[in-house]
């Protein structure tokens, strides 16, 4: 597992787009530094304003995928089965947890 809770996410957030297509890993950093100054990390940082820049580029529906997706994988890393709705209770755990 990986030490702080902003580099959990950010691996999260790796493995979630790797699952969904390989090639969204790089559409999505490219979109994040050319449109939020900013990379994965701003799923921890920012999770609502992370998951606005996912809807611009791909839609509310597949938005809301790759967030079902990165929360599955936190879930995965941290070994929980506790029910996360969505990516900002992620983050809140991350933050307690780790």
């Amino acid at each position: 597992m990986i030490g702080n809770p902003e580099d959990m996410m950010v691996e999260a957030v790796k493995r979630a787009t790797k699952r969904a297509n390989p090639a969204l890993e790089k559409l999505l950093e490219v979109h994040l530094r050319l449109n939020a100054n900013s990379g994965f990390e701003l799923a921890y940082r920012d999770p609502k304003r992370f998951k606005d820049f996912v809807n611009r580029l791909f839609g509310e529906y597949s938005g809301r995928l790759l967030e079902m997706l990165i929360v599955d994988e936190i879930k995965r890393m941290l070994e929980i089965g506790e029910d996360l709705e969505n990516l900002e209770k992620a983050v809140e755990i991350l933050r307690m947890i780790v």
